[in-house]
């Protein structure tokens, strides 16, 4: 398992679904860099889109987690799915938005080894 899944495997089923709920809260900020200031235009859709479809599978997982399914994707790939695997600009704003999100859910910071 990657240094990335490791603490979120270690958390409790409750902590990662608080944790993931709070991820969600992060990634409709993060969203808000695609919208034109002051109008209902999108500057961004390519980054919405793409926020969308993370924010598909935070859903899906935090309901995998309140109803006790086991069909879900395992932790590690689930991780690298939501917080980014690259070292690209967007994957640093899911970095950036997982550890705002782990200090929300835990008033703790994540630990070091989890990419910047």
């Amino acid at each position: 398992m990657t240094t990335i899944a490791s603490p979120f495997s270690a958390l409790t089923e409750h902590d990662q679904a608080l944790l993931l709920a709070s991820f969600s809260h992060e990634l409709t900020m993060v969203a808000r860099e695609g919208y034109e200031a002051g109008t209902e235009h999108l500057s961004d859709p390519q980054l919405l889109r793409r926020i969308n479809e993370i924010q598909h599978r935070v859903a899906s997982a935090i309901m995998a987690r309140l109803s006790d399914s086991t069909q879900r994707y395992p932790d590690d790939v689930l991780v690298s799915i939501i917080a980014g695997s690259d070292t690209d600009a967007f994957s640093r704003r899911l970095h950036s938005a997982f550890r705002r999100a782990w200090r929300m859910a835990f008033d703790a910071e994540l630990p070091d080894d989890f990419p910047q």
